[in-house]
């Protein structure tokens, strides 16, 4: 993870709904997700590439289609106030 400050512009509310959603109801596809969250599908495939990069799923093929799975069930930030070495642990999401 690039800044604890990067990571924390990610997870607007928007994308917090969007992960839950990946988490609770486990969508098959992008565009079922796409019809679950009423966001579009261009936008859609941009924030799950950047929540991919950070780590906090992972886009898995399966057959034709591109699945959203939530890797992370839980984030622990430490933030140094003095000194840019903040400190990011994931906690892996239950199976």
């Amino acid at each position: 993870v690039e800044s604890a400050e990067a990571l924390l512009r990610l997870l607007t509310p928007d994308n917090r709904n969007l992960l839950r959603t990946i988490r609770d109801v486990k969508p098959q596809s992008v565009a079922e997700l796409a019809r679950l969250t009423n966001r579009a599908g261009p936008n859609l495939l941009r924030t799950l590439g950047k929540l991919e990069a950070f780590g906090l799923l992972e886009m898995q093929t399966v057959g034709r289609r591109r699945v959203p799975r939530a890797t992370v069930g839980v984030l622990h930030i430490e933030i140094d106030p003095y000194a840019m070495q903040d400190r990011i642990e994931a906690v892996p999401a239950p199976a």
